[in-house]
């Protein structure tokens, strides 16, 4: 066998693996970043959700509070009460503020038409309605 022939062999079934492992790398953090993509926006555009990040921040500190301090049922139930309503007072806050910058955008939005013939209007609202209305910063409204 020609040495030329084993080196360019052994080249090309390197290159061979680095061109899977690529591939696979570039595949998993695609996805894993789709994935992420898709949590952060469900939790942003959904605030009253009943598994919202104020509500499993919530119960991971009363599970710790219980473990580490040994609380009785009764400081157990007041701890619960007391982390659900900082909870909810959280959730509330966040949907003013999301409702908030909605209005900003919506206003926004309509000031930039303002500025523009009526078929480069109706391609900027869908545009935007393609672009924010997965996050939930538009509302239906034409």
């Amino acid at each position: 066998m020609n040495p030329s022939s084993t080196t360019t062999s052994r080249w090309k079934a390197v290159l061979l693996l680095l061109l899977v492992f690529a591939l696979g790398a570039g595949c998993g953090i695609g996805g894993g970043l789709l994935v992420l993509r898709r949590i952060v926006q469900h939790a942003i555009a959904h605030p009253n959700d009943d598994h919202a990040p104020a509500d499993r921040l919530a119960t991971k500190i009363e599970s710790l509070l219980v473990a580490d301090l040994a609380l009785t049922d009764s400081e157990r139930s007041a701890v619960h009460v007391e982390l659900q309503q900082a909870a909810a007072e959280f959730r509330a806050l966040r949907l003013e503020v999301w409702q908030k910058a909605s209005l900003s955008v919506a206003g926004s939005l309509d000031r930039l038409c303002k500025h523009l013939p009526a078929e480069k209007q109706a391609a900027l609202r869908q545009k935007a309605a393609e672009r924010l209305g997965p996050w939930g910063l538009l509302s239906d409204k034409p």
